[in-house]
């Protein structure tokens, strides 16, 4: 289920509010069909005389390798109490997604990196689903209106080892012959193969995929829903032939899968799309943030970022883009009745910084050591993509790195002018680093205590990944917590990360109160 305008978006005319979503289904036979219906158990005439019971036609959104994707546009008016609805698709069996009242803003689940990276061992956490066991759980008790995807909805990275002739070109050892390789049609129908049974594979099994059927979504893509680093490596090896085929598949499928739409859809048919200025320089499409309420009308918005399409090593957004967004922001945002306004960015913004660990692995000391791991003599230490450290693309991918200072101090800036312009509280929501963490910007004491309901440069950066993939080891939370201290944005605005983590899982006392290297997702609720 997609959250289209309002589960996702609230659109208003006069007293009444709207609901507009999707239903996506994936077939290899006849055209079926969607009925739907509030969750009262009355009988199927009465519900039709009332305008309770429906049934949705459905239109084909696309076809390839004999598989149909088809879509039914849903368009529900809110009531004044939460509501239940049930579909059900070609008579199989009644599935329930609930919306919220009129004038309520959505119960909110946030959550990323839904997958595991090749190294590790998914027995080793009991699978992807435990921690959707304990989403589908809370959603039972008090349910979820919408689901935000903060980037890694699905693990791309098998197809390095999966794809016969693209693992050939990543293992291609003269930089010169891997750069100029054409991206062939036999490769690109093996990427394709690929894509299209992952996400089946992915969207139709395990827990994930029933939260996905009862509770609607918006997504924003990050690296690994492309491969590993996409856009941080040099741009003297991202720009080659593979790396654009590349892109232009995963930007198909998570198109299809994840928005339930084509690359061809415009924001005058979705107006929730916030297109941006120019195509990507490796992936040669519009990037596509997303814009949208969440619920009470104009009370709570949502702006997911892409922070992917138009990503170079040296920079996140382009200019013209930043200024499309922050234009229909200032647009759409209304001072008084928008009260919040919740920012979506894959990667943290307030974070303990790893700049000592970025000068040490792009540094010329380094150098012997990645002549070692390219012929094979260490391991994993460097990627097969450019020869570079393996987790340097990780560093460059941080707003902190040094390539992305400059601009991150910008952004948030202008974030500020906008929340004081507004008068609205933004809270930005981050996933990517595989631990729980809240960083807060704030106005610097020097101006005299401010509280944080008059504070325009208040903003927390909730931090929740991931709730699949394995946390990372408490030794390296505990080294990136002594990293931690307050910085200074620019004269007015100082920043740290907030000590949340008392207590451990098992209910033991916590030394590292700032990190919590466990998986983990977030509820968010008035």
């Amino acid at each position: 289920v997609r959250s289209e305008e309002s589960s996702g978006r609230s659109s208003t005319a006069g007293a009444r509010e709207y609901w507009r979503g999707s239903v996506m289904i994936v077939t290899d036979d006849a055209h079926p069909h969607i009925t739907f219906q509030d969750k009262s158990r009355v009988k199927r005439n009465v519900l039709e005389k009332s305008g309770r019971y429906r049934e949705v036609h459905a239109f084909r959104l696309h076809a390839e390798r004999g598989c149909t994707f088809w879509r039914f546009n849903l368009e529900i008016e809110l009531g004044a109490t939460q509501q239940r609805i049930a579909y059900r698709i070609n008579k199989g069996p009644a599935i329930g997604f609930w919306i919220p009242a009129r004038g309520e803003a959505m119960n909110i689940m946030f959550h990323s990196c839904n997958g595991f990276s090749a190294s590790v061992h998914p027995d080793d956490f009991s699978g992807p689903d435990p921690l959707w066991r304990d989403v589908l759980n809370k959603h039972q008790m008090r349910p979820f209106h919408v689901m935000l995807g903060g980037g890694d909805q699905i693990y791309m990275d098998a197809a390095m080892h999966e794809c016969t002739l693209f693992a050939r070109w990543t293992q291609m050892k003269n930089a010169e012959h891997k750069a100029t390789a054409p991206f062939t049609s036999e490769m690109q129908e093996e990427l394709e193969f690929f894509w299209l049974n992952r996400y089946a594979m992915w969207f139709s099994q395990g827990l994930f995929a029933m939260a996905a059927s009862q509770i609607p979504m918006v997504n924003m893509w990050d690296d690994h829903d492309i491969m590993d680093g996409f856009g941080s490596y040099p741009h003297s090896f991202m720009s080659n032939y593979v790396f654009a085929g590349l892109g232009a598949v995963a930007f198909k499928y998570y198109m299809l899968f994840q928005h339930q739409s084509v690359v061809a859809e415009t924001e005058k048919a979705e107006p929730s799309w916030l297109l941006g200025a120019s195509p990507g320089p490796y992936i040669n499409q519009l990037s596509r943030s997303v814009f949208l309420w969440l619920g009470g009308g104009r009370k709570v918005a949502l702006l997911a970022l892409d922070c992917r399409t138009e990503r170079l090593r040296e920079s996140i957004v382009s200019e013209k883009t930043y200024d499309l967004v922050f234009e229909r922001l200032h647009e759409e945002i209304v001072k008084g009745e928008t009260r919040h306004l919740i920012v979506l960015l894959g990667v943290p913004i307030a974070y303990p910084r790893l700049n000592f660990l970025e000068n040490v692995l792009s540094s010329r000391v380094i150098e012997p050591v990645k002549a070692l791991g390219r012929i094979g003599k260490l391991g994993g230490f460097v990627n097969k993509f450019d020869g570079g450290v393996e987790v340097l693309d990780d560093l460059d991918d941080h707003w902190t790195a040094k390539h992305h200072k400059d601009e991150r101090n910008w952004f948030i800036q202008e974030l500020q002018d906008l929340a004081a312009e507004k008068s609205v509280r933004i809270t930005i929501l981050s996933g990517d680093v595989h631990l729980a963490a809240v960083g807060q910007f704030y106005t610097t004491k020097r101006f005299g205590p401010v509280s944080k309901d008059r504070d325009h440069r208040y903003m927390p950066n909730v931090i929740s990944s991931a709730i699949v993939n394995t946390p990372p080891p408490n030794m390296l939370a505990d080294a990136l917590q002594r990293r931690n201290k307050v910085h200074r944005l620019d004269e007015e605005t100082e920043e740290h990360m907030i000590p949340l983590f008392d207590t451990e899982v098992d209910g033991g006392r916590r030394a590292n109160k700032f990190l919590m290297p466990r998986r983990n997702w977030c509820g968010i609720r008035e």
